[in-house]
């Protein structure tokens, strides 16, 4: 089933500096403990965290493990992040990159977010259930973002 990538994509405000906001965004323990539904994770490496979550998809039930990997790092202005997953009758790879400049009242991060590969089981859920999941995903992950720095919602 061939289709064209799913993609992500946006810009976000924060009141923090991009030094904080970029210190955050690539800190792998920080992003261990916001991972939704986490069973275990691992540093194997300064720039790899490898985790296995049990997603609480109606369209997925196995356990995945996820190993997220950060490349192309040029602080405190842009990072790449690779994601690859892999299950009983799934596997998934996602590539993400962020831009973070300053802003008047502080940082604007720009992102996005590509899901490059799906096999198995995954590769026949419509992309609108995939969709849908990965923008709940992406909304839970802003708001753990800003937490961690100490702001409230998005405005």
């Amino acid at each position: 089933m061939a289709s064209d990538p799913i993609q992500f994509g946006g810009e976000e405000l924060f009141a923090a500096p991009p030094e904080r906001v970029f210190a955050v965004l690539t800190d792998l323990d920080v992003m261990a403990a916001t991972v939704p539904d986490l069973v275990s994770s691992e540093r194997p490496d300064p720039a790899t965290l490898k985790c296995v979550v049990k997603p609480r998809f109606s369209f997925l039930r196995a356990t995945l493990r996820l190993t997220i990997s950060l490349a192309d790092i040029v602080p405190p202005r842009s990072a790449t992040m690779r994601i690859a997953g892999q299950g009983i009758g799934v596997s998934l790879e996602v590539s993400s990159a962020l831009t973070i400049e300053p802003a008047e009242s502080g940082s604007r991060l720009r992102w996005t977010a590509r899901v490059d590969q799906m096999g198995g089981l995954m590769a026949s859920v419509p992309s609108g259930l995939i969709t849908g999941a990965a923008d709940k995903i992406i909304r839970q992950g802003w708001q753990s973002v800003r937490e961690r720095l100490g702001e409230g919602t998005a405005t």
